[in-house]
């Protein structure tokens, strides 16, 4: 049954959806955005997917952002879900939703952390103990909840890319093959790229050790009636990733960004792996307060966004600021300059490959001369893009 024709029947029976699907937030109708999701679901997921259950999840899909329109009219998106829940509640009965889909639908819309942690949002156990307690509910099998919530976060994030027809935006999440996204038989999902990837196979491995200490597993397969998705934990990473430029085996591999990268590009800490520690000179925040005063107001605007950036990230990611060692210095080098004052700090690090992250051609050749790895904001970017 084609997309349109299940949403004009959701319609007929609940006419008050209509202005819902029809309203527009931000930069989409929900109906349009619904549509990109859904059919998501059907080019990649659909035929492997289990076909006892599809209905109830195609259903799922028709309806999960019901209750973003009203939740940016009250002026807080964070309850879009909330909405959304008390919608599917008051209209159950019309919608024919059964009590246990409706249970499964509420711990969908309830567990939104694992997008929150694939974004870097949330810590991994955060995310998994919110999955873990919510499974109970709706009856299913851990490992099938969990498998089905992958599924619909990647049909969610799928729509926001050209090739879905959205706008270009998450394309770097997911491996490409010739213009479409690469769909992985093992596993029965869409390839995420190789920083995305990781991330999740943390998470699907926790899940998994959980499932085999609560007796859900007997093996290392997630099992359905019809379905079973090969658990990766001995997969060779290599294989999917590409290796950075910068990043020397065997060392800890610490970034030490330069104030220039956070003026360009303010949520830079967010794009650094979270194996990788990032060590900030105290130099590089005394300048980035400087200059939100000094620069063009788009500039001042990066300075601020950077700061906040930093202030948020500092309490959940492996970041911290260290003072400048001006005695680590060669003599030729002039103590004042800022740029020496970074260069100090990489220094203090010299045994676990600093990488210095920096646009100033000046400071590069510092660093190179000195035996620091560098690496460019634009060369960065570009190698992190999959």
């Amino acid at each position: 049954m084609s997309f349109e024709i299940q949403l004009d029947q959701i319609c007929t029976k609940v006419p008050s959806f209509v202005p819902l699907y029809n309203a527009r937030v931000r930069h989409n109708i929900i109906k349009d955005h619904i549509r990109n999701v859904y059919n998501q679901f059907e080019k990649y997921f659909s035929e492997d997917f289990n076909h006892n259950d599809i209905n109830w999840f195609r259903i799922f899909l028709l309806l999960h952002d019901i209750g973003k329109s009203p939740a940016f009219k009250a002026g807080n998106r964070e309850k879009q879900y909330e909405e959304s829940i008390i919608l599917l509640d008051n209209f159950k009965s019309q919608l024919n939703i059964s009590d246990i889909h409706y249970k499964i639908y509420k711990c969908f819309l309830e567990c939104n952390s694992l997008g929150k942690y694939m974004e870097s949002k949330v810590s991994l156990d955060i995310a998994f103990n919110e999955i873990t307690s919510k499974y109970i509910e709706t009856g299913l099998e851990l490992n099938k909840i969990f498998y089905y919530l992958s599924i619909y976060y990647q049909c969610d994030v799928a729509s926001y890319t050209k090739d879905a027809g959205g706008l270009p935006f998450l394309e770097h999440l997911f491996e490409y093959y010739n213009g479409e996204k690469k769909y992985n038989k093992e596993t029965k999902l869409l390839q995420f790229s190789a920083t995305y990837f990781l991330k999740y196979k943390l998470l699907f491995d926790k899940v998994s050790e959980y499932s085999k200490t609560t007796k859900e597993s007997k093996n290392h397969t997630i099992e359905t009636k019809n379905l079973q998705v090969k658990v990766i934990d001995k997969i060779d990473l290599s294989t999917f990733s590409k290796k950075k430029k910068e990043i020397v085996n065997d060392k800890k591999n610490i970034y030490i960004i330069d104030t220039n990268v956070f003026v360009d590009y303010p949520e830079i800490i967010n794009k650094i792996d979270n194996q990788y520690q990032i060590v900030l000179s105290a130099k590089v925040i005394d300048e980035l307060d400087n200059l939100k005063i000094k620069l063009s107001q788009d500039q001042q605007k990066n300075v601020q966004k950077a700061l906040s950036s930093i202030n948020r990230n500092i309490d959940i990611k492996d970041l911290k600021m260290v003072t400048a060692d001006l005695s680590l210095l060669p003599a030729d080098f002039d103590k004042r300059s800022p740029d020496n004052f970074i260069l100090s700090v990489a220094l203090q690090f010299h045994n676990d490959n600093p990488i210095m992250l920096t646009s100033d051609n000046g400071l590069q050749i510092k660093s190179k001369g000195l035996g620091i790895t560098t690496i460019s904001l634009k060369e960065f970017l570009k190698q992190n893009k999959y």
